[in-house]
């Protein structure tokens, strides 16, 4: 990460823990929360994502799919330099329970090992696809010497259902967040990207500060370690 984007992404982070969004300063109680784009990384698809989060200075987190970092190495680059966190979502997306225990440690490892070669930096978290977690994923994600993110209260979109429209994104994503709150996107749909300069508003209008993964798991639970 260069030494802007480290600067850039500090000053995101302590404003969102300091409590103050951009042009004030309010002594209402704040909520912290986490937004994490799935599923890229695709340059079509990220780039003018990031452009969105750059102007409104915002820092999430991209939980990256292995076999697209290995397709499209600059893209997930690209992000870590803007200043953004970056979570493993797997090799190849498959769903957990239709694995054999080699498999599902692949799945875990092999995504691990690529987003670590091409970016320089291995991921903390692991973000399961389809949010599926049992007893062999947490086994698989303690092999890789990683945890996963638990969030306490997930938001979800539905953008990734082509037939859930615009607005409909933009109520699920402001509707029913509380301090603490994972709202769960992802990176490929349009209408999200559309849509997010309103999200982001409304979510400040109801006193949401913005943060990483690691941001909000220290903000709420402190340091720790896998």
């Amino acid at each position: 990460m260069s030494r802007s984007a480290k600067s850039c992404l500090l000053m995101m982070t302590m404003t969102a823990l300091l409590g103050l969004g951009p042009g004030s300063a309010r002594a209402e109680p704040v909520k912290r929360v986490a937004l994490v784009f799935d599923d890229g990384p695709r340059p079509a698809d990220v780039e003018p994502l990031l452009a969105v989060l750059a102007r409104e200075q915002v820092a999430v987190t991209f939980s990256l799919v292995g076999a697209r970092v290995d397709e499209n190495p600059g893209a997930a680059r690209t992000i870590l330099a803007a200043g953004h966190e970056i979570a493993n979502h797997s090799q190849t997306h498959a769903h957990p329970h239709e694995l054999a225990d080699a498999a599902l440690d692949r799945e875990v490892s092999a995504a691990q090992e690529k987003i670590a070669a091409v970016t320089g930096r291995a991921p903390r978290w692991y973000w399961p696809p389809f949010i599926e977690v049992d007893d062999r994923v947490r086994a698989a994600v303690a092999r890789a010497k990683l945890m996963i993110y638990t969030p306490r209260h997930l938001v979800v979109s539905l953008d990734y259902d082509r037939t859930v429209p615009a607005a409909e994104i933009f109520r699920r994503a402001t509707t029913d967040v509380s301090d603490g709150s994972v709202i769960l996107f992802h990176e490929w749909r349009e209408e999200t990207r559309q849509q997010l300069p309103a999200i982001l508003a409304e979510l400040r209008r109801q006193h949401c500060v913005f943060l990483t993964f690691s941001g909000l798991h220290t903000a709420l639970e402190g340091p720790s370690r896998p």
